[in-house]
Formats: C-alpha cells, structure tokens, sequence
C-alpha cells in the first residue's frame, strides 16, 4: 500500500489499536490527566458539622425579636469557637458564641451575624444586636455539599486539579485509574550522538528523541527513552523484540525512506510484524511507516526533526488519545489568516510551521526545511496548505491546526 491519504492513515492506525483497560491505584497528586475507573462515592458528609461561613457571633435568632437600632437586644458570649474546635457547652437564652470562620455552630444556635454588624466589648463580653435574624441566616448546613452516599465523580472523567481538590476534601488520597501508554522512543542512524557526549566528525546531537520524550511528558504520557542504534538490521531487530513486550507502542524515527541505511523495512520482515502502510501523501513525512508486531503498533517516522513532529502530531495524537481514553487531547483544527508569507509551491498537501493567536497565524521566518529544530521555538501550530496551492499570500485563510 503506497502513498495513501493522511486520513486513511489515522483510519488504518485507529484499527489496530484498542483502548487501554488495565487499571492501577495511584495517588492522587499523581492521578491528574488519567481517566477514572471507578465511582468515587463520598464517605462522609462535607460538610462534616454545621459550619459558620464567616467571622462573627452565633446564637438563636428567637432572642433577637424586636431588635433595632434604637432599641438593641444584649447577648452575654460565653465562649469562643475557632475552626478546629467543637465547643459542648449548653446555650441559654441571650446567650452567644463568638465564632471563626469554618468552625463549627453550636447546638442551639440556628444563625450567625458578621462582626461588623455588630458591638462587642471584650471586657465585659457583652455583645449587642441591632437588628433581627432569620432562622439559618449565614449558616452552612451538615452535608450541604456533599452527602454520605452521594457519587461525586463518575468512572471515565478525565481527572483534573478539581477532582483532586474534592477527593482530598473528602478524605481520599488513593483512586483507581485506567493506565495511560507506555511508549518507547527509539532513534536509529549511526550519526547520532547524545546530548553531553562529544560531537565527532560527521555526527550529530540527537535531537528527535528528546523532542518526542519532552512532548510526550508534556501530553502526560510515560515515554520510554532509549540510546540512539545504529544502522544495523540484526541489531535493532533484536532490541525491539526484546523491548517491545514492555511497550505499549514503539516511536522509531529515522530508516524508513529508500537509501541504503533505511533498515527499517528489514527489521519489520525479520520481526515478522504486519506492515500496515509505508508513506503517506504529505510533505514534510512522506516516508511514514507503520507495522504491527504482537499486537502491538510500531510507528516509524521520518528522521528529520520537523517532519518526525509532524508525523508524531497528525497520526501518533489520534492513537495516543483512543488508546487512553481520550485523555491525551487529539490537536485541534481551526482557520485562520496568514501574515507572512510561503513563496514555495506546493504539489503535495504540506504542512508549515508557524504561531497562532487571535485568528491569525503568523510566518515569521524563512526556515521551514524538514531538517531544521531551531524555528520550533516560539510555534504552537501547523499550518496545512492544500496541494496545488502555488504560495501562501499574507492575508489567505488556511486551517491552522493547533499542537500545544
């Protein structure tokens, strides 16, 4: 199968995966961005007590009846209630609390009133009222916000710093998720050289396994990170049998094109993996190629930086994302108006790189070479050209397709 469409691509792709529905128990801090796989029910009431939403005084409003200004009701305060503390004490008539926000309302009391509303002489701790309250006046409710019982969060929300205030409010530290991937990166071209090493003739830092490693902690997804190989079948061959059964999906990038050292089509015959496609009609990643080995994807991309984020945004997302459960977001699709221009022609559908705000997209450079790292900086969108188009113009509208 050669030179199919990107969507019969992402189609051939979304077919030989399936979603993940194994479940681990993680801690809440490390629980955001997985999907729930279970019902958090609340066990216990939130409030626990009956609370005072505010700094002030709390008592019965019966004995506040007939209260104004001109004729204020007295109240002796017999204690003081913080949050924290829980006071037994016995209320009698024009009796009152002085009481902290958060703590909680003593039996008997039914209201509570700001402090500014009020005076109060520390002396003799006699308060004064100067107008009367209603029942419940300022007064939050045992289970207001939750009952005992009550399904808070339903299984398959995507957790968020929310949920993770609300499992902490109720006492949880530890839920049930679904796992995320786990994918490996692997770079293969004896070119390559780690960052920190020394650079030797004719090599060169490594840079599409920590784009690809960086991007996926960035999606919230666990990378696997492994040492560039070089360009041997038998080698790279072996690896990948061994490492494939910790994966969930293996990332390769580099030796899928038609020069001598583009092993990777050996390696797929000798792993006797199912080669779903190779090459699809876009440009930059024309040479894409995806297998599958154990029914696992193995998705190899272009060697060229740019081009590799390109294959990784537009076919490793969708994949990432119904493997997950849709809780790594797919890129979103919206136009936008060009400043700047591309003054290449394009026969293929091609995809630039460029920056997105406020409806437009702005193409501030000339480097947009599938080989170069350095113009990624500042962008946060590709740009899609439809083939056939002879330039972009500052001002035309395209559909921009947003990736952070």
């Amino acid at each position: 199968m050669e030179q199919i469409n990107l969507e019969n691509a992402i189609e051939i792709l979304l077919e030989n995966v399936k979603p993940l529905k194994e479940i681990e128990e993680k801690y809440i801090l490390d629980s955001l961005g997985f999907v729930l796989a279970e019902d958090i029910i609340s066990p216990l009431n939130n409030p626990p007590f009956n609370r005072s939403p505010l700094d002030g005084f709390t008592f019965n409003n019966l004995d506040t009846l007939g209260a104004t200004k001109e004729n204020p009701i007295t109240f002796k305060v017999i204690s003081e209630v913080f949050a924290g503390d829980f006071s037994k004490e016995t209320l009698n008539p024009k009796e009152a609390f002085r009481i902290m926000t958060g703590a909680p309302i003593p039996n008997g009391c039914n209201c509570v009133i700001k402090q500014e509303e009020v005076s109060f002489d520390e002396n003799t701790k006699v308060l004064e009222i100067y107008r009367e309250l209603k029942p419940f006046e300022n007064f939050c409710f045992l289970g207001e916000d939750l009952k005992v019982g009550e399904i808070v969060v339903k299984k398959g929300e995507v957790i968020t710093y929310n949920h993770i205030g609300v499992f902490a409010s109720l006492g949880i530290n530890l839920v049930k998720v679904f796992k995320k991937p786990k994918v490996g990166i692997l770079s293969l071209g004896s070119e390559l050289t780690m960052p920190g090493e020394p650079l030797k003739e004719g090599k060169i830092f490594n840079s599409n396994l920590f784009t690809l490693i960086s991007k996926l902690k960035y999606l919230g997804v666990e990378g696997i990170m492994y040492p560039p190989m070089s360009d041997d079948p038998l080698t790279v061959t072996n690896f990948i049998s061994k490492e494939l059964k910790n994966l969930d999906i293996l990332i390769t990038t580099g030796g899928v094109s038609v020069g001598k050292k583009d092993i990777m089509h050996d390696v797929i015959r000798e792993l006797e993996a199912k080669r779903l496609f190779w090459k699809i009609n876009i440009q930059p990643g024309t040479p894409v190629l995806a297998s599958v080995k154990d029914e696992k994807l193995i998705l190899s991309l272009s060697g060229n930086p740019f081009a590799s984020l390109v294959n990784f945004e537009l076919l490793g997302r969708p994949v990432l994302s119904k493997m997950s459960l849709n809780s790594i977001k797919e890129t979103s699709t919206i136009d936008g108006i060009v400043r700047g221009e591309f003054s290449k022609s394009s026969s293929k559908r091609r995809f630039i790189r460029g920056y997105f705000k406020n409806g437009e997209i702005f193409l501030n450079n000339n480097k947009h070479s599938s080989g170069t790292i350095s113009s990624l900086i500042g962008k946060n969108a590709i740009v899609e050209i439809a083939p056939g188009t002879p330039q972009l113009k500052d001002g035309d509208k395209v559909k921009v397709i947003l990736i952070d």
